[in-house]
């Protein structure tokens, strides 16, 4: 069960206390009406009563719960940074001697050649950015994470991904890539860049304010989506911390015409 299912959980189950507890003590206090001796009717009143403060309490707390229990929750239990996987290296096959059946046996070189992989290099900022980094004087905590960056098209009220996807058709409007995070400090230097290719399609950076920990997105809504492979960038101060990507598919809608109005010439008539 994941954090977001378990504050759900814990929320419908506090629901189903007030409703419980509210509905006994509204039998409880119904129910003592019909009593003919005054003490345990004043009994039966006041446990109709307790139980009507009970309910109200489980309320208040599912409303806490699914207002601000995620928080808490990753305030406990933060998220884990992603881990970028790294190229395994090939073995080289070493030359193997084939005699052949004859008194003179020859050597035969037979050997493969292993294509090896290449490194991914590290992403970096962009050498503007990094200048404007330089005058920065606020250290990112080195326990800072982020989650996964999940890209979608809608948010919930939380800044929690609708729909999620790694493939998205045309037509396109504003894109948002949200993730989770923890340990982070106000004033940090924050940076997202979406990229289309090598071609930066939006950068937004700013100085950090989301808190310590929650919820937060990046968003990007070019002039046109084109089709193509997609990626997100994310810094914290200089040090890259997580990328997503994603591609669109299908040509973006053209642009519609609006019409111009051209000036015509009057004749006036000279009397």
């Amino acid at each position: 069960m994941t954090i977001d299912q378990f504050v759900q959980s814990l929320f419908l189950l506090f629901i189903c206390g007030l409703l419980a507890a509210i509905w006994y003590g509204y039998r409880l206090i119904r129910s003592a009406r019909g009593l003919p001796y005054f003490l345990l009717r004043r009994e039966r009143l006041g446990q109709g009563w307790r139980w009507i403060f009970l309910g109200i309490v489980l309320g208040v707390a599912g409303l806490l719960t699914q207002t601000v229990g995620l928080r808490v929750a990753y305030v406990i239990l933060p998220p884990t940074p992603s881990v970028t996987p790294t190229g395994t290296t090939t073995l080289t096959p070493t030359i193997t001697r084939t005699p052949t059946i004859t008194r003179t046996p020859t050597i035969s070189a037979t050997a493969t050649i292993s294509a090896t992989p290449t490194e991914t290099p590290t992403p970096k900022l962009p050498e503007a950015l990094a200048r404007l980094l330089i005058r920065e004087t606020i250290t990112p905590d080195p326990d800072a994470a982020f989650s996964p960056i999940e890209v979608a098209t809608q948010l919930d009220s939380l800044n929690r991904p609708l729909d999620p996807a790694e493939v998205f058709e045309n037509p396109l409007g504003r894109v948002f890539g949200a993730f989770t995070y923890n340990n982070l400090r106000d004033g940090i230097r924050w940076t997202a860049i979406w990229y289309l290719g090598t071609e930066e399609i939006c950068i937004e950076t700013k100085a950090w304010d989301g808190g310590t920990g929650g919820y937060g997105y990046t968003e990007c809504l070019p002039d046109q989506w084109l089709p193509g492979d997609y990626e997100i960038q994310m810094f914290l101060g200089e040090q890259w911390k997580v990328s997503a990507r994603f591609r669109v598919v299908g040509e973006p809608p053209l642009p519609t015409a609006t019409p111009s109005v051209t000036p015509t010439n009057t004749s006036t008539v000279t009397p």
